[in-house]
C-alpha cells in the first residue's frame, strides 16, 4: 500500500474509533509496527492526530478533511479514470460548479485542456489549474482558507448562492446506503450543499475506497444526486438501493 493510502486509511479508521493502537493498525492495514509508527509520527508532526503510548487519538476538532497532498496522491488511477467518465457530462459553453476535492482537481486538469466554460470552485488547487486556460471565465469563492485547500465558511457560501450553475461535480468523504453522502468537515458539507441548491445537474465523483465509509457531517441525500460515476461497479446491495433515477457510471 502507498504512503498516501495507507495514511488516509489511518485516518479514516480513527475517525471511526477516536483511539487506536499501533497494534490495531497493523491488522487493519498488513502493515508493519515500525512502518505504522512511522506514519503516525508524520501525521502527529502535521497535526492530524495525537501520539500516545502504544497508539495514537484524533486531534479534537481533528474529524476534517486529511490534507489535499494526502487525498491528491492516493488512488490516482481510480480518480484518473472517473475524471476521464465524467468529461463525457461536460459541453462546451456550461457553466460548471467544482468543489475543492482532489478527485475533482483530476477533473479540472481534463476541463482545462478542452472548451470554454463559465466555472465556480472552492479549490484552490481547481482554481490554479483552471487559470492556466484562456477560455475559461473563472470564479473564486472567498472566505476562510481551509486544510490549505479550499475556501470555506459563510462567506463562500453567500459567493455561491449568487450563481447558479448547469452541472456540479463534486466528491465526498464517504457514502453509504444509510447515511447517504457525508464529510467529516461541517464547513465543507455546507459550501456542497450550497453548490447543490443552486445546480440543474449534481454529478458525484466518487472511487470505491468511500464505499460503506460514514462521517460526521451529511451532505446530501442520495436523492439529491443525479449521476453517480466511480471506479468499479458497486455491489448489488448498493445498486438496488438507489433511487431509480441515478445513473452509475463505472
Amino acid at each position: 500500500m502507498l504512503l498516501y493510502d495507507r495514511q488516509k486509511k489511518i485516518l479514516d479508521i480513527m475517525k471511526q474509533h477516536q483511539s487506536v493502537t499501533v497494534d490495531f493498525l497493523c491488522e487493519k492495514l498488513f502493515a508493519s509496527s515500525a512502518t505504522i509508527r512511522r506514519d503516525l509520527n508524520e501525521m502527529s508532526r502535521l497535526g492530524l492526530l495525537k501520539k500516545v503510548h502504544g497508539g495514537a487519538v484524533l486531534n479534537d476538532g481533528a474529524n476534517q478533511d486529511p490534507p489535499f497532498v494526502v487525498r491528491q496522491q492516493s488512488e490516482t488511477a481510480s480518480k484518473k479514470h472517473i475524471a476521464e467518465l465524467a468529461m463525457k457530462f461536460v459541453k462546451d459553453g456550461q457553466t460548471l460548479f467544482l468543489d475543492s476535492s482532489s478527485t475533482i482537481t483530476g477533473l479540472a486538469r481534463e476541463i482545462a485542456k478542452s472548451g470554454s466554460y463559465s466555472i465556480l470552485s472552492n479549490g484552490i488547487e481547481i482554481v490554479s489549474v483552471l487559470n492556466e486556460s484562456t477560455r475559461i471565465k473563472l470564479y473564486s469563492c472567498g472566505g476562510k482558507v481551509n486544510n490549505h485547500s479550499s475556501i470555506v465558511g459563510s462567506i463562500a457560501e453567500d459567493t455561491v448562492k449568487r450563481f447558479h450553475a448547469d452541472i456540479l461535480f463534486f466528491s465526498c468523504s464517504g457514502i453509504s446506503e444509510n447515511s447517504g453522502i457525508t464529510e467529516g468537515s461541517e464547513d465543507t458539507a455546507a459550501v456542497k450543499r450550497c453548490m447543490i441548491n443552486n445546480s440543474r445537474v449534481k454529478v458525484l465523483l466518487c472511487d470505491s475506497s468511500k464505499f460503506g465509509l460514514e462521517f460526521f457531517c451529511r451532505t446530501c441525500d442520495m436523492n439529491d444526486i443525479n449521476v453517480l460515476i466511480t471506479d468499479k461497479k458497486p455491489s448489488e446491495s448498493f445498486l438496488n438501493k438507489l433511487p431509480k433515477h441515478i445513473k452509475v457510471y463505472y
